[in-house]
């Protein structure tokens, strides 16, 4: 039997939404069509060791280079910046809804 490996990339981004409290470790095992253990052996070997707990030892790919870690958290910072912009926004609307 085959398995199959998941990018670092994917499992950073099913341990976020699940650590931000958007998902439950069940609803993204279902998405990724993995087992719930899996995904919350992926919560906790990034809680212990961050991104670096996510990476496969079995895997024969390269890790990423530092230019690209260092992308992908300018664009975390500026997803969580827009997210939060967002709801500022959507409070903005219902209070002015109210005051209407």
């Amino acid at each position: 039997m085959t398995r199959k490996h998941t990018s670092v990339e994917t499992k950073l981004k099913a341990v976020l939404q699940i650590i931000d409290g958007e998902k439950s470790v069940i609803e993204a095992a279902r998405g990724l069509n993995l087992h719930r253990d899996t995904v919350n052996r992926w919560v906790n070997a990034y809680k212990e060791r961050g991104e670096k707990g996510l990476e496969n030892p079995h895997s024969h790919s390269t890790p990423q280079s530092k230019n690209s870690n260092k992308k992908v958290k300018e664009l975390e910072k500026k997803l969580k910046e827009k997210e939060l912009e967002n709801e500022i926004l959507k409070k903005f609307q219902a209070f002015l809804k109210e005051n209407e």
